[in-house]
């Protein structure tokens, strides 16, 4: 991380990193997604006529379906930064991918971890859980935005009542517009909420969400003995297949001094 990008996360919970993927590969991975999509949701009734999906689309563990989805488990423009944040053998907590379509539905606001879930002093960050949203759409205003309340990470009072419910206006709150091939990088100790999207553009969002190597995954994500036995290096490590605690001194004090 540079020392700007060390400030911005502490000083706001989050980053985006803008061209994480090339064009030709937003063109890959929209393909993708939205192949697992007609995987899961085969009837023809649930698609329009352009070929976008009537209702959301939310495909789980996609990394067991798609070789080319589990390859951003490691990505490099992703992982020195979570090894920075969650510990140098980070595990991968769950991870999906969707299609989101018109609706008029905002999520509520919620945090994946309480505020105890972030820390940092002496230069170094010590966080209980990060997630990557990956967009594979150009993303504006009306265009269901991300919603995030920057330095909530780190907030010691309990945040007022949404207007208009519970996904509706928090103080402090922005919209993230993006362009297709940024990642954003948070700590889920950020309130966050998803958001209406009332344009006739189908949102493409891939999810992974991260923690230190003593986590466990959510229940029902954890990857297959196949993936981590074919796994190699660092990414057998972050599918559970590598170690939770040093077995030596010396290992402890490389990486986890």
């Amino acid at each position: 991380m540079t020392e700007a990008q060390r400030f911005l996360f502490d000083l706001q919970g989050f980053l985006l990193i803008e061209d994480a993927l090339t064009p030709e590969e937003v063109a890959a991975y929209t393909r993708t997604v939205y192949a697992l999509a007609h995987e899961k949701v085969p009837d023809a009734e649930q698609w329009d006529a352009r070929g976008e999906p009537k209702h959301t689309i939310r495909v789980h563990r996609p990394i067991e379906k798609d070789p080319c989805i589990l390859d951003l488990v490691d990505h490099p423009a992703v992982l020195p930064i979570l090894q920075e944040l969650v510990g140098e053998a980070p595990i991968l907590i769950d991870n999906d991918v969707e299609l989101t379509p018109r609706h008029d539905h905002a999520h509520g606001w919620h945090r994946g971890v309480g505020t105890h879930g972030y820390w940092a002093r002496d230069g170094r960050f010590f966080c209980t859980m990060v997630k990557c949203i990956w967009y594979l759409s150009d993303i504006g205003p009306g265009e269901n935005p991300t919603r995030i309340v920057p330095g909530s990470h780190k907030s010691l009072m309990k945040e007022p009542k949404p207007e208009g419910g519970p996904g509706g206006y928090l103080p402090g709150q922005v919209e993230l517009y993006v362009k297709a091939g940024t990642v954003l990088i948070f700590s889920e100790a950020c309130l966050h909420a998803g958001n209406v999207n009332p344009s006739d553009k189908t949102r493409v969002n891939m999810y992974f969400n991260y923690g230190p190597s003593w986590v466990q995954p959510w229940e029902g994500y954890r990857p297959s003995q196949r993936l981590v036995d074919e796994a190699e290096g660092i990414r057998k490590q972050i599918l559970g297949g590598g170690r939770i605690y040093s077995t030596t001194a010396e290992e402890g004090e490389r990486i986890y001094r």
